[in-house]
């Protein structure tokens, strides 16, 4: 569509949600692409072979150069997937994350936080050529968590039947 005023394609701001791309008459169904987080260096452009890859494997990147913000964005569009899932709009599971040529200290230290907060999450690394699973998602249900009991001080009855009084009976002893 192209703007009334200058010619030139306008350029409409694109969801947290999947986008289509293709549609141009050579492929009559667009292919729907999720996004994922890429943890790349700063100082590193993302390959055309990873553009490749991603673009088979049906993601869109979103790249981050630190690894907490890299699992703060996964952990968002997990929570944005979980809430699609809610409404009975979306199907698709959690977005993964991708990493590049990271320190080796990094990854174990981010692999290790994602497998105990974030289990359901994906995580992948890129060998140059294609991608390869790291961590698997892990869909079963979370265990529940403890129920911590804090030790409470010891009611007498006479404090018991007086916090069990109805308001009337209350009223009538004083």
């Amino acid at each position: 569509m192209a703007s009334k005023k200058t010619g030139q394609p306008t350029k409409h701001a694109a969801g947290p949600g999947p986008r289509l791309v293709g549609g141009d008459g050579d492929d009559p169904q667009p292919q729907v692409l999720h996004p994922c987080v890429v943890l790349a260096a700063a100082n590193q452009p993302l390959a055309d072979t990873l553009h490749t890859a991603l673009l088979e494997a049906g993601l869109t990147p979103r790249v981050e150069h630190d690894p907490r913000m890299a699992m703060a964005e996964v952990c968002l569009l997990r929570r944005e997937a979980r809430q699609r899932r809610g409404s009975g709009t979306d199907r698709s599971t959690a977005a993964p994350l991708i990493l590049l040529n990271t320190a080796e200290h990094v990854s174990e230290e981010l692999l290790a936080a994602m497998q105990q907060h974030v289990p359901d999450i994906p995580v992948l690394h890129f060998d140059g050529v294609s991608l390869k699973t790291m961590h698997e998602a892990d869909d079963a249900p979370p265990e529940r968590p403890p129920v911590i009991v804090q030790p409470q001080p010891e009611v007498s009855d006479d404090e018991l039947s007086s916090l069990l009084r109805t308001p009337s009976e209350k009223a009538s002893n004083s």
